[in-house]
């Protein structure tokens, strides 16, 4: 079995993780769009171009399911990306990120419970997180921390500032709530929302993923154990001078 992963850069990574923590059998393909990163500032017909020609990529290497590890892809190209793959299993991660928010909304009060959803402008303006969670919803754009990330700047004193200017009012509002981190990358920043948001119940969708493809149709193949190749990543970067130490390394 193998899955092909994509995200325009490091951030699919998170939930790369996530999948080969629960399917240590299956191979993946991880393609970063590092040569066209961020997706979140860009039009929606060069989001939807991209996102096809990454699906493209990954269909040509004989994958079995693609994960759509990108939620500015997922929110506004996940029919050009299915269009592309034909018969192949396509997974996205709005879907777990809804399911994974309204869980911690339970949690906290019910509906209620406010949800802030943490995303890139493009994810945003599309309002897909909006309209699934439907009351109790507040959308607030973080551009400027995908750069960052992909910088390297996970505990950089700038970094810290600019997610105290996104959020700050809200928790000086005092009234915690759900924060959703509705953009792969900012995982990789977990702690640094924690440090902005005290009491509020930080969720990211990564596991989340990982369980959808669980109660999938597919869910038996991925407990199949392959050939040498099983549990192994191969990667493809389009930028091949923006490869991370993370993928170097694994």
């Amino acid at each position: 079995m193998k899955i092909g992963v994509f995200d325009s850069g490091i951030g699919g990574i998170t939930v790369l993780g996530e999948l080969r923590r629960s399917f240590p059998s299956v191979e993946y393909v991880y393609l970063g769009d590092t040569a066209h990163v961020p997706y979140g500032t860009r039009s929606a017909a060069q989001i939807r171009q991209l996102s096809a020609d990454c699906a493209r990529v990954l269909k040509s290497t004989g994958i079995d399911a693609l994960v759509v590890a990108c939620n500015t892809s997922s929110s506004l190209a996940l029919d050009a990306i299915c269009d592309v793959m034909g018969e192949v299993p396509v997974f996205d991660v709005v879907g777990p990120g809804v399911e994974a928010a309204k869980a911690a909304r339970r949690k906290c009060g019910g509906s209620r419970a406010t949800v802030l959803v943490l995303a890139t402008r493009a994810t945003i303006r599309s309002h897909a997180y909006g309209k699934a969670l439907g009351a109790n919803v507040i959308e607030q754009e973080c551009p400027l921390l995908v750069p960052m990330i992909e910088e390297g700047w996970l505990d950089h004193p700038v970094l810290h500032r600019t997610i105290k200017e996104y959020v700050g009012a809200y928790a000086r509002a005092g009234r915690p709530g759900v924060a959703l981190l509705a953009c792969t990358h900012y995982p990789w920043i977990h702690a640094a929302f924690e440090r902005a948001l005290p009491g509020w119940m930080i969720v990211n969708s990564a596991q989340a993923v990982a369980r959808s493809l669980a109660r999938s149709g597919i869910a038996r193949k991925l407990r199949v154990r392959g050939k040498s190749r099983a549990g192994r990543v191969q990667w493809i970067f389009t930028d091949p001078d923006a490869v991370p130490a993370m993928a170097r390394d694994g």
